[in-house]
Formats: C-alpha cells, structure tokens, sequence
C-alpha cells in the first residue's frame, strides 16, 4: 500500500488569509496526505509599511477598497490553531532582512528529522539556505509574473492574472515551474484581481500534491526546470514579454514591493480613465450576440471569417449564439441559443437553409424551460441524434434524444448531477466517450479559466468517471469549450474561448496531443480574434458541418 505524502507547512501566524486555510483543510481531508510539521516564524515586518516612499500606494489600497467594498471573503483571516496544535510544532526565530528568512544549521536539522516530502511555504520571505534541501521534494510556493501581484496587471489591462506553482531553487539549483493558473483579469480592482486569483488557483497545490503522491519522482519528468526574474512593471506588449531564466524572488502580498509614490499617481489616472470608460460604454453601448455563416467549399471550412453572412436579429431585444450545424440528407439545420433581454433566460431553435432565398428561414422553438439554455451541442449516434444543451442553472449535465428531428426532443437522463458546469462537449475516441466541460467546482471560481474532462463507454449512462488531472486546464485563454471537436490529416483541434479581459475576446484553436484516463495534453495552434469586421469585438463559438460553417460574434452598436 502506498505510504501517505508527509507535508510540512511554513507560516509566520496561527491565521492565515482563507485561500491558504483551505488548502490545510483540503490537505487534512484527504486520504493520501498528512499534515506532519508546521514551522512557525516570528511575524515578519514589512519594510514598505512606514515608507513615505509608498505611502500613495498605500492610500491607493485603501481606496480601491472603499469603492470596491471592503469585503474580501477569499482573503478573510481563518484560524488554523487547532491544526497547528494537532500537529508537531516548530517555532523558530528567523534571521530576517527584508527580503529573505534564514535559519541556522540546527533548525534545519531538525525539520529534516521529520522526514518531510514536501514543505509549502505560506509565510517566510525568500529562502536561500538550507532550508532549501529539508525537505525530498523541495520547498513548493506561489510566484507571480509581476510584483505586487494583480497590480500592474489592473493598471496595464493586461487580459489575464497568472498565478505559478513553483519547487523554488537557488541561483545554483534551479527549481521548478510545476503549474500555473492564468484567470481573467478584473478590470477595476486591484484587491478583487490578487482575491480572486489566488482562491480559484489554490486548488493548484492540492491538485498537484495529489499527483506527486501518485508518480513520486516521475512527476518532475516534464515540468520546466528554469525560473524566471520579476518585472517591476510589465511590458508594453504582454503577449511579446520574454523572461530571463534565473528569478532571484517573488511576492504574493499586496504590500510587499509596492510602487513608489509616482507609480502610484501613474496608476490613479490609468484607473480613473479606465473607470470612465467602462462607465460610458454601459450608459451608451449596447453589444449584442449574432450568428455568421458561410457555404464551404469542397466540404472544406471556410477560414475567411470576413467573408461569413449575418443572420439579422429578430428585434433589438434578443441576441442569437452558440450556432452548432447539422446536415441531414439533402438539408442543413442551423441549432442556436436565443435570449429574450426581458426574460434573460435562454432557449433553444433550429432553422433550416432555404436554397432558393440562400438563407436561413424558419426558426422553430426546440426546448424552453424555465431556467436558462444555451450551447445546444447536437450529434449523431448508431443512426439516432442527440443533444446535451447547456442546463447549468438547473445544476445538471442532460441528454436529449430526438423523437422527430429536428424539432422534437425528449429528455432521456441526467447524465451528471449535482455539478456547476457549462458547454459540455462530447467525443468519441478509442471506444471511449470524453466529455469536455467548463466547471465551477466551489463558490467564487469561474466557467471561463479551467476545463475538466470525464469518460465513460456508453453516453447514454450516469456513470461518468471524472479525470484524475481535473480541472486538466487552468488558462483562461484556452480553457472553455467552444464547440465539436475537429479531426484533420489525422489530428484532433478543439476549438476553445479566450476570455481573458472580456467573456468571448476571441477564440484559440488547441491541438490535442494526449488524451488518456489518466493524462491530458494539448497546445494553441492558433488564436482567432474578431478583428474582420470593424463593428464585431468578441467571438466565442465555432462549428461546421460539410457544407456550413458557423461562428457567432458581438457586435457593438
């Protein structure tokens, strides 16, 4: 029987903010992994604190907060006394400068009597000594690209936060990048950015402690063995950034490295313009989803997205998206989601291309319930169509069965209950079906940054397997699905939203390139933008049948 991982844990406090309280709590559930040490620290001072240097950003926090509540539940201060004393407890007196935290020879020692595998830091400054070697696997932490962490990414609108998980290293033992967790970025708040990036990413540590568990050693085979160096500010061109291979520390605290008092007025007017805008653009604009089309030719897709036909809106009071095409015979339906502003609920409906008007003519109501429906994801099956529409409000993942297609649908079950998910996409691959989704598994994460993976044999069942890497993707560029699944010259595409800055930016086209029970991986092959029309600014669903292909796009009036 497999021994359980022996994890230690460095804090500087018996309280720690929420984010990290809950990956004790998750650590001490589980069944292959025990909490063994804490190693407690005086409590650190922080050098910027006092500084007339800093004392604009300092204000700056404030205000954010004020304006954009003081509430910050994810990062609420959550006692861990009771597991400290459960466990054996280390109290140590650090030598502390205001960047680093080291320990005598002695100290060490006796953390390394407890046989750690792994220790997580969550309150010592930079660790350069040794320390560093206590532990078989290192020490483990979060290391952001920018510090202070989520600031210069506000101020900047840079489309996405990332978080890293790194095995730190020294300037002669490099560590390791063993995950990270890219989220979109809050476009006003700086302390709803750094909140709402390290909640939804501290399920990193215990996803990934959970697979060194599993692979021992094995679990550093492909992981990236260089580091980075930390921007004072970013680039101008995120996108373009390069990184040195040696970074010397990082920062995790809104009050550590903070900008210096210009920075901070530099910040204020970035923030006050982009808080005009956004205000502007609600009183003013008014966006709405619509579906383009386009004949292929020679049953090949069409690229030229430009070149797609509008389908108009039956009044200003709708939107039309998640177009999913379906050629039957000599026919082709078009299925898609329309919402009633009125309502704000979602339904689902099909048309059918009229060859003599060249367009799409008679839209027919297929399913309406009284929660919100949308990604209406149907396929072919052992001559028979189904459907798996998107039931998120309703807390299930069901499938339909057509009793008279394309217009009748019954529902045959609940494939997956009790489950916060969107966009479910089917595939069939090596006898297996996988089920490509969007989930939100606690409160306070999102549909748009992390994509999860569950495989059965049979569909038609509710015995579905979950992926034992979920979520398999943490990247709010290439995370949600958006729609089938695409095989060329014997490769597999999975077309995926970019939500980064705004919900539906754009599009990524990712190329699968491992898909088993217990592995995932895929890469960005190409990024698609709505840049081919002046009036469109998001696009966040592709689908094709032999003779159309769909997209559906914002446009902006």
């Amino acid at each position: 029987m497999m021994g359980k991982l022996r994890v230690g844990i460095l804090v500087d406090d018996t309280v720690l903010p929420k984010y990290q309280a809950e990956i004790v709590a998750e650590l001490e559930r589980s069944e292959w992994c025990e909490i063994v040490l804490f190693v407690k620290k005086q409590k650190g001072y922080d050098p910027y604190a006092n500084s007339l240097r800093f004392a604009f950003y300092r204000a700056l926090l404030k205000f954010d907060a004020r304006v954009f509540g003081r509430s910050a539940p994810y990062l609420a201060p959550v006692s861990v006394k009771e597991s400290i004393e459960s466990t054996k407890l280390l109290e140590v007196t650090t030598r502390e400068s205001d960047f680093f935290d080291e320990v005598d020879a002695k100290t060490a020692e006796k953390v390394r009597e407890e046989k750690p595998d792994v220790l997580l830091n969550f309150g010592f400054k930079y660790i350069t000594d040794g320390l560093l070697h206590t532990a078989k696997y290192g020490i483990w932490e979060f290391r952001h690209p920018y510090k202070p962490a989520g600031f210069w990414e506000v101020v900047e609108n840079i489309p996405a936060t990332e978080v890293r998980l790194e095995r730190i290293g020294c300037a002669l033992e490099p560590g390791y990048l063993l995950d990270c967790f890219k989220t979109v970025t809050h476009q006003k708040s700086i302390r709803k950015n750094f909140e709402l990036l390290m909640w939804r990413s501290h399920m990193l540590m215990v996803k990934n402690l959970r697979q060194l568990h599993e692979k021992k050693e094995a679990y550093f085979s492909d992981k990236q063995t260089k580091t980075y160096f930390y921007h004072e500010r970013p680039v101008q061109n995120y996108t373009e950034r390069k990184f040195p291979d040696f970074q010397f520390g990082f920062s995790d605290d809104l009050g550590k490295s903070a900008p210096t008092n210009s920075q901070s007025l530099r910040a204020v007017w970035k923030l006050t313009g982009k808080y005009l805008k956004f205000t502007a653009r609600k009183f003013f604009k008014m966006d709405r989803w619509i579906i383009l089309y386009a004949e292929n030719r020679n049953g090949k897709i069409s690229p030229d997205f430009g070149s797609y036909k509008r389908i108009p809106l039956p009044s200003n009071d709708y939107f039309q998206a998640d177009p999913f095409m379906v050629d039957e015979g000599e026919k082709s339906y078009l299925f898609y989601e329309e919402l009633d502003y009125k309502t704000l609920k979602g339904y689902l409906l099909v048309a059918e291309y009229d060859e003599t008007k060249k367009a799409f003519v008679n839209p027919h109501e297929i399913l309406r319930k009284e929660y919100h429906l949308s990604y209406p994801n149907v396929f072919k099956h052992e001559g028979k169509y189904y459907m798996v529409p998107e039931t998120n409000e309703n807390g299930t993942i069901d499938l339909y069965e057509a009793e008279q297609f394309p217009t009748r649908w019954k529902k045959v079950r609940t494939m997956i209950d009790n489950i916060t998910a969107v966009d479910a996409t089917l595939y069939r691959k090596d006898g297996k079906w996988w089920m490509f989704v969007s989930e939100a598994e606690k409160e306070g994460f999102s549909f748009n940054d992390t994509l999860s993976i569950y495989y059965c044999d049979d569909f038609r069942t509710d015995e579905w397997i979950a992926h034992t890497l979920n979520p398999v993707v943490c990247d709010v560029t290439s995370a949600r699905p958006a729609g089938h699944l695409l095989e060329k010259e014997g490769k597999l595409f999975r077309p995926a939203q970019d939500c980064s800055g705004v919900y539906g930016r754009g599009m990524v086209i990712n190329e699968i390139l491992e898909l088993t029970e217990t592995t995932y991986k895929e890469r960005v092959v190409q990024h698609i933008r709505a840049d081919f029309a002046d009036d469109l600014v998001a696009v966040h669903t592709f689908n094709h049948s032999k003779r159309f292909s769909v997209i559906d796009a914002i446009k902006s009036r």
